[in-house]
């Protein structure tokens, strides 16, 4: 049961890094280079295709980790992520209890700004609907998603750290 829910968890973690990365290296590099109606519609319809995937990527992310640290050969129970022992090196292995911390905050970070990015992103669509050139850039929304990409691949390396010290 452990292997399974690890491999669900990489396999989510791939969808959502992966989607961060093509997104911001292929999708809107090509959408830019095209007219004003046109670069709306692509990032429109990728960003309603990607976020549907992309949430429940996250929502698997969550719930698959959380069974990662309770189903480990080594488990952590859920009473002690609740009243703090998962974080004293004292009471759980130390790679845990060090790094644990990190992806948490990194994750509740990367969450909060793309709950930013999608929020700033469709209210600045559905004021500009069929006016693409004059629709103007969301740059705080495109900051937002920006970092949190770079947040999501820090997470992939605190998350080795976690499993492998």
């Amino acid at each position: 049961m452990y292997e399974i829910n690890v491999w669900i968890h990489i396999l989510m973690a791939t969808i959502w890094v992966g989607g961060l990365i093509y997104t911001a290296a292929i999708a809107v590099p090509f959408a830019v280079s095209r007219g004003g109606e046109e670069r709306q519609r692509i990032l429109r319809g990728l960003g309603r295709r990607f976020r549907r995937i992309g949430w429940a990527a996250i929502v698997v992310l969550v719930i698959t980790g959380l069974g990662n640290l309770l189903l480990r050969p080594s488990p952590i129970r859920l009473s002690q992520l609740l009243n703090g022992e998962a974080f004293d090196p004292q009471r759980v292995y130390e790679p845990i209890a060090t790094w644990l911390p990190w992806k948490l905050i990194l994750i509740a970070v990367m969450v909060a700004l793309m709950l930013y990015h999608d929020i700033t992103s469709t209210r600045a669509a559905r004021q500009h609907e069929g006016n693409g050139d004059t629709a103007p850039g969301n740059r705080g929304g495109t900051m937002a998603a920006a970092i949190a990409t770079l947040l999501a691949i820090a997470i992939l390396y605190v998350s080795v750290r976690l499993v492998r010290g």
